[in-house]
C-alpha cells in the first residue's frame, strides 16, 4: 500500500513547473472572479449589518468605500500603463475594479438580506464572471494568433525565443515599432546578429530593420520595421523654413524621414527656438558620403539656399571642379566663391589669421563660442569634391579650431577613406550625412557606431537619388538609422529663393572681411543665378567687390622691435631648399663664366707664354651677390625693404613666389651670415602666417604669400 501511494505521489510530483505556474494561473484565471462575487457578497451584507443601525457611520462607509474604491482603480490604471499593457486589458480590469467598488458600496448600504437585492448582486456578479472568462479565452487565442504568425515563425526558425515580443504598433504611415524584451540574460547585440536574418524572412530589404537600445535598461529594445517606402514619390520643397530669421535662430529643414517626420538640422549648434531639435550647443563639421548621382549637391543646394534666406550667415563655396555646373543656380548665395585648388590651399592657410581674429573678438566680449547677435556672422562653408584639398594640414587644423568660432564646414566626398581624406580630419567631423553608397558598409566612415549597430545601411548607391541617413547636427539618436530624403527642389526655385533672400541678408562683418586680407579683397562673388537658357553663360556678374579699408601700413607693429637675432640662435633649416637655393645662384655664375665679356682678346695667349700683370685701372671680377659697402643696409632696413615688397606684392595680386624673387634684397643686409638672417626671419614670417610653403607638388621651394607683414594679423 505504501509503494502504490508513493508511485502516485511521484507521478503527481512529474509535472513540470510551466504545467504548475499555468494550472495555478488557470485557477486564479476563472476562479477569481467568482471568489470575488462570493466573497463580496458576505463582506457587503457583513458591514450592512454592523452598520445599519448608525446611520452616520453606514454614510461615511459608503463615501470611504467609493473613495477607497476610486483609487484602486487609478492605482490600477497606472501599473497597466507602467507595464506597457495593451488597450484591451487596461479596459477590462478598469470595468471590473469600478463594477467591484459600486456593488460592495451599494450592498453595504441597502442590504442583500431580501430576495430582490440578493438576485441583482448575483446576477450582475455572474454576469461579469463569464464576460471575464469569455474574454480571457477569446482575447489569449486572439492574441496566440497575433504574435504567433511570423514571430513565433522567427523564433523556431532564426533563434529569437529569448528576445520577447512585448508590444507592436503602426503609425499608419509604413512604420511597426515594436517593444522587444530580452530575456534570460540574452543581450540586444544578439537580437543584433539576428537582423539580416529577420530582414530576409519578412521580406523586407537591407536596412528596412532598425533597434535602439533603452539608455537604462539593456534589455528593452525598440524595433523598427519599414514595411512599405513612402518615399518614393518624395516630397517638394516647400521653401524657406524661417525667411528674414536669424541664422541661430530656427533650424534648417532638409527633408522628410521614411515615416513623415522632417529632418532638421542645428548647425550653429545653439538656437534661440531649438524646436525639438536637441544638440550639445557645440557646432558638429560634417561629412556628406555618397557616389556620383545620389544626390548630395541637392541636398547642399538646400542647406546653401537656407542659408542665403536668413541674417547673420555668410556662406563660403570650395568647388574646384565644377563649380558652375553643381552650384551655378545658387552661386548668388556665395559670399565668397573658390574654383580650383591653388586659392583653396591658400584659403585654409589664411584661415588660421581669421579663426584667430574672430575669436580674439569673442573673448573681448567676453563669449566662449559664436552666439546669435554677437556681432560676427556665422560661417557655413561648404567643400564640394572634398578629395581635391582634404589632404593638407592646413585644411585639418581649420575643422579643429573653427568650431567655437561660429563656422561650421561641410566636406562633400565620395568616398571618405583614408586615400581620399585625412583620417584626423575625418574624425574631426562629428556629424555625418551618408547618402547611396555602393557598398553600404563604408557608411562606417561617416557615420557614428550607433547607427551602425542600429542597421544603417545606404547600400542603394544612385538608385534612390536624395536618400540618405543623417547623424549628429542635433539629430537625436534614435533616427541615426531612420531612412530620409531630401526634398525635390528645382534649380529656378532654389534660384528664386536666393534672390528674394539678397534683400535680409546680413553683409560680412569687417572682422572677418579683414582678416581675410587680399583674399576677401580680390574674391569672386555673384549677383545673379545661372540658369538653363541664360545668354552668358559664365553668368553676368562675377565682380571683385569694393573690399574693406585695407589696414594702414604699419612698420612699429609685431616687427617693431628689432629682432637682431643671436649668431648663436638655432634655426631649422630646410636642406633641401637650401640646396635648391644654393643650385640657383651656381647657375647663375655658371652662365657668368660660360659667357665671354671680350671675344678674341686672350686669343694670343699661350701656355709657354707669361700672363701680363692686370692694369691698374682694370676693372675687378665680382661673384655675383657681393654688394659694395656703401650700397649695404642695416637689418632693420633690409627686414623694411622685404616687407615693403611684400606688401606691394599682396596689393598687386601676386600670391605665390619663390625666394630667389627676394636674394637682391637679404643679400644686402650688413651683417655676418646673411643667410642665416634670411633664414631666421622667413622662419618668423612663417610662423605668422604671412606665408606658407606650397604643399603642391610643382609648386615645390616656392611659398604662397598669405597676407601683407605690414597687416598686424588680426584683421584692424
Amino acid at each position: 500500500m505504501a509503494r502504490r501511494i508513493s508511485a502516485r505521489a511521484k507521478k503527481i510530483d512529474t509535472r513540470t513547473e510551466e504545467e504548475q505556474e499555468s494550472s495555478r494561473k488557470a485557477w486564479v484565471t476563472y476562479g477569481g472572479p467568482w471568489g470575488i462575487n462570493i466573497g463580496g457578497c458576505i463582506v457587503a451584507e457583513t458591514a450592512h449589518v454592523l452598520l445599519a443601525t448608525t446611520p452616520t457611520s453606514l454614510a461615511l462607509a459608503a463615501l470611504g468605500l467609493a473613495g477607497t474604491g476610486a483609487a484602486l482603480a487609478k492605482f490600477i490604471n497606472h501599473m497597466d500603463h507602467k507595464a506597457k499593457r495593451d488597450k484591451d486589458v487596461r479596459y477590462l480590469h478598469q470595468v471590473n475594479a469600478v463594477a467591484a467598488t459600486a456593488g460592495v458600496t451599494l450592498g453595504t448600504v441597502v442590504g442583500l438580506e431580501s430576495g430582490a437585492t440578493m438576485g441583482a448582486w448575483m446576477l450582475a456578479g455572474s454576469g461579469l464572471c463569464i464576460a471575464n472568462h469569455l474574454w480571457s479565452v477569446l482575447y489569449k487565442k486572439g492574441s496566440g494568433e497575433k504574435a504567433g504568425g511570423k514571430w513565433a515563425k522567427l523564433e523556431s526558425e532564426i533563434g529569437l525565443a529569448k528576445h520577447e515580443l512585448k508590444e507592436a504598433q503602426s503609425n499608419g504611415k509604413g512604420t511597426v515599432v515594436a517593444t522587444i524584451e530580452a530575456k534570460d540574460g540574452a543581450t540586444a547585440d544578439e537580437f543584433a546578429r539576428r537582423i539580416p536574418a529577420m530582414t530576409s524572412a519578412l521580406k523586407l530589404g537591407n536596412g528596412r530593420i532598425t533597434h535602439t537600445v533603452d539608455d537604462d535598461d539593456a534589455s528593452l529594445i525598440t524595433m523598427r520595421v519599414q514595411v512599405a517606402d513612402l518615399l518614393k514619390e518624395g516630397f517638394a520643397w516647400p521653401g524657406p523654413s524661417a525667411f528674414g530669421a536669424g541664422f541661430g535662430d530656427l533650424p534648417i529643414n532638409l527633408g522628410r524621414y521614411e515615416d513623415g517626420e522632417t529632418l532638421k538640422l542645428n548647425l550653429p549648434g545653439i538656437l534661440n527656438d531649438p524646436q525639438e531639435v536637441k544638440g550639445g550647443e557645440n557646432v558638429e563639421h560634417c561629412v556628406a558620403q555618397g557616389v556620383n548621382g545620389a544626390g548630395k549637391t541637392v541636398g547642399n543646394s538646400i542647406i546653401v539656399t537656407e542659408a542665403a534666406t536668413r541674417t547673420e550667415v555668410s556662406v563660403i563655396v570650395i568647388n574646384c571642379s565644377k563649380f558652375m555646373q553643381d552650384y551655378g543656380h545658387v552661386r548668388h548665395a556665395a559670399d565668397m566663391v573658390i574654383t580650383n585648388e591653388k586659392d583653396a590651399r591658400r584659403f585654409f592657410k589664411q584661415m588660421h589669421t581669421v579663426i584667430k581674429a574672430r575669436g580674439e573678438y569673442l573673448a573681448a566680449k567676453g563669449l566662449a563660442k559664436w552666439k546669435p547677435g554677437c556681432g560676427l556672422n556665422f560661417l557655413l562653408i561648404i567643400g564640394e569634391e572634398a578629395a581635391d584639398f582634404a589632404d593638407g594640414e592646413a585644411y585639418s587644423k581649420v575643422l579643429r579650431t573653427l568650431r567655437s568660432t561660429g563656422g561650421w564646414f561641410l566636406s562633400s566626398i565620395q568616398r571618405a577613406t583614408h586615400d581620399q581624406m585625412d583620417t584626423t580630419a575625418r574624425s574631426n567631423h562629428p556629424a555625418g550625412m551618408a547618402y547611396g553608397l555602393s557598398d553600404g558598409a563604408e557608411a562606417q566612415y561617416v557615420l557614428p557606431p550607433e547607427a551602425i549597430d542600429a542597421g544603417a545601411f545606404p547600400g542603394w548607391a544612385n538608385r534612390k537619388p536624395g536618400y540618405l541617413y543623417a547623424a549628429g547636427m542635433g539629430i537625436p539618436q534614435e533616427r541615426w538609422a531612420v531612412t530620409a530624403r531630401t526634398y525635390n527642389a528645382d534649380r529656378p526655385t532654389l534660384a528664386a529663393a536666393v534672390t528674394a533672400g539678397m534683400n535680409v541678408r546680413t553683409p560680412m562683418d569687417a572682422t572677418t572681411a579683414n582678416a581675410f586680407g587680399a583674399l576677401w579683397t580680390n574674391r569672386t562673388f555673384y549677383t545673379t543665378p545661372l540658369l538653363e537658357g541664360d545668354a552668358d553663360g559664365t553668368g553676368a556678374f562675377p565682380q571683385q567687390p569694393a573690399a574693406p579699408a585695407a589696414p594702414a601700413a604699419d612698420t612699429a607693429s609685431e616687427y617693431d622691435a628689432d629682432d637682431e637675432y643671436e649668431e648663436d640662435e638655432d634655426v631649422e633649416i630646410d636642406p633641401d631648399l637650401l640646396a635648391k637655393e644654393t643650385e640657383d645662384l651656381d647657375e647663375e655664375l655658371r652662365q657668368i663664366l660660360a659667357a665671354d665679356p671680350e671675344p678674341g682678346a686672350y686669343d694670343h695667349l699661350s701656355v709657354e707664354k707669361e700672363i701680363e700683370a692686370p692694369a691698374d685701372d682694370a676693372p675687378v671680377f665680382q661673384l655675383p651677390g657681393a654688394v659694395a659697402d656703401e650700397e649695404k643696409l642695416s637689418p632693420e632696413d633690409t627686414r623694411a625693404a622685404i616687407f615693403a615688397r611684400l606688401d606691394s606684392w599682396v596689393r598687386e595680386g601676386k600670391d605665390n613666389f619663390e625666394p630667389k624673387e627676394l636674394n637682391d634684397l637679404w643679400m644686402r643686409v650688413n651683417k655676418k651670415g646673411a643667410r642665416d638672417w634670411w633664414n631666421r626671419l622667413k622662419k618668423q614670417l612663417l610662423d605668422d602666417g604671412v606665408i606658407a610653403k606650397d604643399e603642391s607638388e610643382e609648386g615645390y621651394g616656392s611659398y604662397d604669400l598669405i597676407r601683407s607683414p605690414l597687416e598686424n594679423g588680426n584683421g584692424e
